[in-house]
């Protein structure tokens, strides 16, 4: 043991828990930590101008590395103002250490200026939130912080640091942990369970989410699906959960519409993998899963498990060792019969999809010199101009399916949007710290301009720390999102009374507003414009800002 202060020792156990960057705002009560950083600049601290694009770059830096996103925040306004963010990352399973700038323990109980219950505020969107009293706890709660952020099911948590334990010394010793081995397998009865009714089964299908991407499970499910012959279907598609262009894909389904009561009805067997079935943002008149459809339903997070709807069996485990058992018991079980019907039903399902990918192609086709520029046509030539290898972040909301359904998403961790949590405008923040965990990848951002402006900030960071980014900004001049949903909850007859969706006049000018903060800029009104802008962008080699004036109607 040595003495050692506080602030120092969180150096050295952020240097052992592998942390690179350190995403934040100080104030008065991060001193200690800024203080101690200027110090070891083996971690980067990255500055931010609104907490928003702090906790978005932690999460687009976790999401694209694996690895965990460290913060250090500004007391409780700090923390309060990066509320929105932190509730996608909770939502999503996103692994984060949040630690918050605290005031003084001495004058604590004095109501303390800037001091605030900050494990009260943390509380609803994290798996575990504390405040450390004594700087010979650090040790301990950090060593937790990590690991309850990295166990499944994963997720944010927030320490609180005041300013003099971090300040004081003590006889510092750490230990890091072993490595913990979380790919648990399941119960070999869940296995054999799950078989035998899938040995019965005549029309399966699969459901997938986000659960696929945080286990590194693409190669096993894709499998599954071929060895069951089972469409694939996602309520929400924030990971490349399924490769999108697959034959058995089937693409969105949408869990706020009795039509998806109607689509199950006709699977016998429905299995449910790494996906919250269902969470809805619209109440439908019935229960979206029909009680004639047996569920088999596979997840990390034991609280998923039946937590809606009965199922006929639950494997909880590890989503990868699961799938992988589950595929290894079907394979073993493989007969003439079982073989001729897997390939009868891939045949018939890769029929009906040719079919809708023609009567899609004949969309793209009639829309594509329309004026303004179509989604449609944004798409196409965004797929055909991309690198292979580029990693994408999407938070153009009204738009997100076209991208889901255009793009050639194969690979885990190619693209990302916000996961169940659904606040807008981390798109730009998510692309700066992919970009930082992917330094040698391309990264692109596509944006709708009211996400753009929730997180316009973001633009000072790409430029501030020269990351070659590239900005689409799909600007409709209109929260499109909010008239869709309003139609779908009060009818079509709302169509055109628009009231707090409007964003004109006047017209944002994103191009000014991204040279204003250093980056090229471009934008484009005409659809013959659009390739030439895109590989200029693209092939710029520095932050770039391309804004899209696209159509509005819906």
């Amino acid at each position: 043991m040595s003495m050692t202060t506080g602030k120092e020792a969180l150096i050295r156990i952020l240097r052992e828990e592998g942390v690179e960057y350190a995403f934040g705002i100080p104030g008065a009560t991060e001193v200690q930590f800024i203080d101690v950083l200027e110090d070891h600049p083996e971690i980067k601290y990255i500055l931010s101008m609104n907490e928003l694009v702090s906790v978005g770059m932690a999460e687009g830096y976790s999401r694209a590395t694996g690895k965990v996103g460290f913060l250090n925040l500004h007391t409780g306004t700090g923390l309060a103002a990066g509320m929105s963010m932190l509730s996608n990352a909770y939502w999503g399973g996103v692994p984060l250490v949040v630690t918050v700038g605290q005031q003084d323990t001495r004058i604590l109980a004095e109501e303390a200026a800037m001091s605030d219950d900050l494990v009260k505020i943390a509380a609803p969107f994290t798996k575990w939130a504390t405040e450390v009293r004594r700087p010979e706890d650090l040790p301990t709660v950090m060593r937790r912080a990590f690991k309850i952020a990295t166990h499944p099911p994963t997720g944010p948590v927030m320490v609180s640091l005041p300013l003099d334990v971090l300040a004081n010394a003590f006889d510092f010793e750490y230990q890091p942990s072993g490595h913990s081995f979380t790919r648990l397998h399941p119960d070999d009865r869940s296995i054999a369970e799950a078989v035998a009714l899938l040995a019965k089964a005549e029309r399966p299908a699969i459901i997938v989410e986000d659960g696929v991407t945080r286990c590194e499970a693409l190669d096993e499910i894709v499998r599954f699906a071929e060895n069951i012959g089972a469409p694939v279907y996602q309520p929400w598609m924030a990971d490349v959960n399924f490769p999108v262009h697959h034959p058995l894909y089937a693409g969105d389904l949408d869990p706020n519409t009795g039509a998806t009561r109607d689509l199950l009805e006709q699977f016998d067997v429905l299995v449910v993998v790494g996906a919250m079935f269902f969470m809805q943002a619209i109440p439908t008149p019935k229960p979206l899963c029909p009680p004639c459809t047996k569920v088999i339903q596979i997840d990390d997070n034991p609280w998923q498990i039946a937590k809606n709807f009965p199922i006929a069996c639950g494997i909880e485990g590890d989503i990868k060792v699961a799938l992988a058992d589950l595929n290894a018991a079907v394979e073993a079980g493989m007969t003439g019969a079982t073989r001729a019907a897997v390939a009868g039903r891939t045949e018939a399902f890769a029929t009906e999809r040719a079919e809708m990918v023609k009567a899609f192609d004949k969309k793209v086709a009639a829309e594509w010199d329309d004026d303004p520029i179509s989604g449609t046509r944004f798409v196409a030539e965004l797929r055909d101009a991309l690198k292979p290898g580029t990693h994408i972040v999407d938070d153009c909301w009204s738009y997100s399916a076209l991208l889901r359904r255009m793009l050639p998403l194969k690979d885990l961790r190619e693209y990302q949007r916000s996961r169940t949590g659904g606040a807008i405008g981390a798109g730009f923040a998510m692309a700066i710290g992919a970009k930082l965990g992917l330094p040698d990848r391309p990264v692109v951002c596509v944006s709708g301009d009211g996400s753009a402006m929730w997180g316009i900030q973001s633009l000072w960071n790409a430029a501030h720390y020269d990351l070659p980014v590239t900005f689409f900004v799909l600007s409709n001049r209109a929260f499109r999102q909010v008239r869709i949903m309003k139609t779908r909850i009060l009818g079509p007859e709302v169509k055109g009374r628009n009231l707090g969706t409007v964003l004109s006049p006047p017209e944002i000018d994103f191009c000014s507003i991204a040279r204003g903060m250093g980056l090229a800029a471009r934008k484009v009104t005409k659809p013959g414009e659009l390739r030439q802008a895109m590989i200029e962008a693209l092939e710029s080699g520095v932050p770039y800002l391309v804004d899209v004036v696209v159509d509005a109607s819906f």
